[in-house]
C-alpha cells in the first residue's frame, strides 16, 4: 500500500493522522481518490522543509485541518471515549481503520464512545413491548393536519395541546422550552397528563433543564401529573437500562383519540416561538432553527396503539427509578446558533381529510421500522428524496448493524437504478461521514447537499408517500432506541411535504461541508 511504504514522508511539524480518502475541492468530496492528511493547522505557505508532499505514488494529496473533536481522537483516544460522544450531532466525528498517526498508532480504535458505555455498570432490562397491541396499518378516512418548523410547527402543537379535554400521554426525548411548558400547563388544568421523558444533555437553546421542566409541571398539575425517567443507560434516575443511546420519541396522545407525532422535540430549536414571518425579524431568525415535519392525525386506532406504547413505557420505568427525585442542573447560556441561507418561502399547516393508509412504526420493536421502510424504499420507481440530520454507518458491518446496512444498500440500489434520489443532511453529516458512505457505494458528489439545522427524519417516494418519524439514520436510531413514525400513503400529504423538501433543496442546501 503506498501509505505503508511512505509513512515516514508524512511526519512533519503538526501531522496528526494519514489514511486513504477521497480529493475533496472546495469543502465539497469529488469521487478522486486521494490521501488525506490531518493537520493540526492548515497553512498557506508552511515553514522550509515541513511542506506535505503534493502526491504520492501518483496519488493527491488532501490536506484537511483537525476539529478540536478530531485532534482529540488522535491525540487523547481514551478521552475522546469517555465524553460519550455518541452521535454527529452530539460531536462524533468519523472513525477510520485505516487512519494512523505518522508512528503507525490506529486511533480510530481506541476511540469507541460505544465501548464506554458498554462499560457503564448499571443491569440491563429486555425490552418487552405492551401485551396485545399489533402494530398495524390503519386504513380509512382520517383528518390529518401537517405542518413544518420553524414555519408552522409551534402554532398546530399550541392549538393541539389547548384541545386536550380530558388526558394527554406523551413521550419525548427533550422538553425544555418554556413557552411549551406554560401551553402544557394551562391546557391539562384539572385534567390527566403522563410522561415519559428523557435525560439528555441540555440543549444550547433550553429556558430550563428537563428536570426543572418536570419539577414545575409537578408542581403546577399536582395529582393529575404523573411522569417517569425513560430507562437509558446513561440516566443516572434509570437503575436499570433499555434503551442503549435515547428515548428519542416524539409523540403526544390526546384524549385517546388523535395523536401529535414529530421529528422535532419540545424545545426552542425545534419548536421555535414565534413562528417567523417573511420579511419580518422573525423571519432572519429562522434561519437559526431547525427544520422539522410534524403530523397530527385523528385516530383512535392509531392513537390507541401510540399511546398504548407509552403507557407500557411508564409503567415499566416507573418501577425502575430512582427514589429521589433528578437534580435540576444549571442551564448553560445559550450559544450562537448555526446560520444557514435566507429561507424565500415560509409554509402554513395544512389539513387534509381524505381515505388515507397509515403504517404506524416503533423502535426497538424488531423489524417494524426496518421491514417497513425497506419496502418503501425499494417501491419508489421515479423520486427518492430524503432529508436527515445525519446519516452515520456503524463502525462495523455485523449481524447487529445488517438491518441499518440494508436500508443505506436499498437507497443506493434506488440510486443505481437511475432514479431521481435527493438527500440533504445537517451540517453534523461532515466531509469523513460523507467519504464514508461513498466509499459504501452512494453518489455523494451528485446526490447530497448540506442544509444547516436540519433536524428533520423524513423520506418521500414519488409524490406519494411520505415517512415522518423521530428515527435519525444510524444503528441506534433504526433499531434500539425508543423512536416512532408513520408512513403516510397519500399524495396531498406527500406533494405537501415534497414541496417544503424542494424549497429547501433549491435555497437552503448546499454542496458544502466541513472537515472533522
Amino acid at each position: 500500500m503506498i501509505i505503508d511504504r511512505n509513512l515516514a514522508r508524512f511526519d512533519k511539524p503538526g501531522v496528526l493522522s494519514v489514511r486513504p480518502g477521497l480529493k475533496a475541492v472546495k469543502n465539497w468530496l469529488t469521487d478522486k481518490p486521494a490521501i488525506v492528511v490531518t493537520v493540526h493547522q492548515k497553512l498557506l505557505s508552511p515553514p522550509r522543509g515541513t511542506a506535505l508532499p503534493k502526491s504520492v505514488g501518483g496519488v493527491p494529496v488532501d490536506v484537511r485541518q483537525a476539529s478540536p473533536a478530531k485532534r482529540e481522537e488522535i491525540l487523547s483516544p481514551a478521552v475522546y471515549s469517555t465524553r460519550l460522544r455518541l452521535s454527529p450531532d452530539t460531536g462524533a466525528v468519523a472513525h477510520f481503520a485505516d487512519e494512523r498517526t505518522p508512528f503507525g498508532a490506529r486511533p480510530g480504535l481506541a476511540a469507541s464512545a460505544h465501548a464506554q458505555l458498554a462499560a457503564i455498570a448499571k443491569p440491563h432490562l429486555a425490552y418487552t413491548p405492551p401485551a396485545d397491541v399489533a402494530l398495524e396499518p390503519v386504513e380509512e378516512e382520517l383528518t390529518i393536519r401537517v405542518s413544518a418548523s420553524p414555519d408552522s410547527g409551534w402554532p398546530t402543537l399550541q392549538a393541539f395541546l389547548a384541545g386536550t379535554v380530558k388526558s394527554l400521554t406523551v413521550g419525548l426525548y427533550d422538553f425544555t422550552a418554556h413557552h411549551i411548558e406554560e401551553a402544557v400547563s394551562q391546557a391539562m388544568q384539572g385534567k390527566r397528563m403522563r410522561l415519559v421523558l428523557d435525560h439528555p444533555a441540555v440543549n444550547p437553546t433550553a429556558d430550563e433543564t428537563d428536570a426543572q421542566t418536570v419539577a414545575e409541571l409537578t408542581q403546577q398539575l399536582g395529582g393529575g401529573f404523573e411522569y417517569a425517567w425513560a430507562l437509558t443507560r446513561t440516566d443516572p434516575q434509570a437503575t436499570v437500562w433499555i434503551y442503549p443511546a435515547a428515548y428519542h420519541i416524539k409523540v403526544a396522545v390526546r384524549d385517546g383519540a388523535s395523536f401529535w407525532l414529530s421529528s422535532g422535540n419540545w424545545n426552542n430549536s425545534n419548536e421555535p416561538d414565534p413562528p417567523p414571518v417573511l420579511g419580518q425579524p422573525s423571519g432572519a431568525a429562522a434561519s437559526g432553527r431547525d427544520r422539522d415535519w410534524h403530523v397530527v392525525i385523528e385516530s383512535e386506532r392509531l392513537a390507541g396503539m401510540f399511546e398504548s406504547y407509552i403507557l407500557n413505557d411508564l409503567a415499566v420505568a416507573s418501577a425502575h427509578n430512582a427514589s429521589t427525585p433528578a437534580v435540576p442542573s444549571p442551564v448553560p447560556p445559550p450559544g450562537s446558533p448555526t446560520k444557514g441561507k435566507p429561507f424565500k418561502e415560509f409554509f402554513d399547516a395544512k389539513s387534509f381529510t381524505e381515505k388515507v393508509r397509515v403504517t404506524p412504526l416503533l423502535t426497538p420493536d424488531p423489524g417494524i421500522y426496518t421491514s417497513a421502510v425497506r419496502q418503501l424504499i425499494e417501491g419508489a420507481q421515479h423520486t427518492l428524496y430524503m432529508q436527515y440530520q445525519y446519516i452515520e454507518l456503524p463502525r462495523e458491518a455485523n449481524e447487529t448493524s445488517q438491518p441499518f446496512l440494508d436500508l443505506v444498500d436499498a437507497v443506493i440500489g434506488r440510486q443505481k437504478a437511475g432514479l431521481d434520489v435527493r438527500i440533504i443532511m445537517s451540517e453534523f453529516e461532515k466531509i469523513g461521514y460523507l467519504e464514508q458512505l461513498h466509499e459504501r457505494g452512494l453518489d455523494v458528489v451528485n446526490g447530497v447537499r448540506i442544509q444547516n439545522n436540519v433536524h428533520n427524519k423524513g423520506i418521500l417516494v414519488d409524490g406519494e408517500k411520505v415517512l415522518v418519524s423521530s428515527q435519525n439514520w444510524s444503528t441506534d436510531g433504526t433499531l434500539y432506541n425508543r423512536d416512532a413514525g408513520v408512513i403516510i400513503a397519500s399524495p396531498a400529504i406527500a406533494g405537501y411535504f415534497q414541496t417544503i423538501f424542494e424549497h429547501d433543496w433549491d435555497n437552503l442546501a448546499e454542496q458544502k461541508a466541513s472537515a472533522d
